[in-house]
């Protein structure tokens, strides 16, 4: 059945594509060719929306509303046009730092490796999770493994309390609204109140420590990577089992990777 003007279904105007598959959702389709418009076109008006993509007026305002609402477009207070929200340029550019700062990072990982001879990571903070990027196994027989791909809750980790510490405590609170927090061992964290005394000692020290928090027999140091005007952009991990993860090893490794953090935003624009 061809989509009719405004037909909220599969549009079957060409995209630049040689053959559209099958199964679109046509509702999600036009939203995302609306937003590649801005590929071309700083700014994109209703009418010239409806056109060029053979939509009812009344069917870009509600795509536009919807956007709008989300904060991937918002519309210019002169010319009632709309242009990239804050939503879409901060996904944007979170991409382009994510991709910068693995590439740079692994050298990071392997000199910090060799340090301590043990497996480490690159982690980012996403509201309360932490996802890992990169990893870099140890040489030893009995190790940790890598985490690529991982998310886990960042008040259980030592990459989330190392980012978390760079918060304010207003973002804090809208990150935990609630002072109970989700376990994922005995030792986890379980209270607002617990993660800020962490955080403080995080502040002190300059890493965050993680002892069977998140895995059972599994401790962590890790500290903030912040760049050159100051914004904390990832957080390097070093893991070990707990088995031999003792006070002296704490310190040492703590030490060890946050120098190596400092040495790797220095080189973060």
């Amino acid at each position: 059945m061809e989509a009719k003007k405004g037909d909220n279904t599969e549009n079957t105007e060409d995209t630049g594509h040689t053959e559209r598959p099958t199964g679109l959702i046509g509702a999600v389709d036009n939203v995302l060719r609306m937003l590649r418009l801005f590929e071309d076109h700083e700014m994109i008006r209703v009418n010239q929306v409806a056109r060029d993509m053979n939509l009812s007026r009344s069917t870009v305002h509600r795509m536009l509303a919807t956007l709008s609402y989300h904060q991937f477009v918002e519309q210019d207070e002169f010319s009632r046009a709309y242009k990239p929200g804050p939503a879409l340029v901060d996904i944007g550019l979170a991409v382009v730092d994510n991709i910068d700062i693995r590439g740079l990072a692994h050298s990071a990982l392997l000199e910090l490796r060799d340090k301590t001879n043990e497996t480490v990571h690159l982690a980012l903070l996403r509201g309360t999770e932490v996802v890992y990027l990169d990893s870099v196994e140890s040489r030893q027989v009995v190790r940790t493994g890598g985490r690529v791909g991982w998310t886990m809750h960042a008040h259980a980790t030592a990459a989330g309390k190392a980012l978390l510490a760079e918060l304010p405590d207003d973002r804090l609170c809208a990150l935990y609204p609630s002072d109970r927090l989700a376990t994922a061992t005995s030792r986890t964290l379980t209270s607002l109140d617990a993660l800020r005394e962490q955080l403080d000692h995080v502040r002190r020290t300059g890493y965050a420590v993680n002892h069977g928090e998140s895995e059972d027999d599994v401790s962590a140091v890790a500290a903030a990577v912040r760049d050159k005007r100051g914004r904390p952009r990832a957080a390097l991990v070093t893991t070990a089992p707990l088995s031999r993860s003792g006070a002296s090893w704490t310190e040492e490794t703590g030490s060890a990777t946050a120098a190596v953090a400092r040495e790797l935003g220095a080189r973060l624009s």
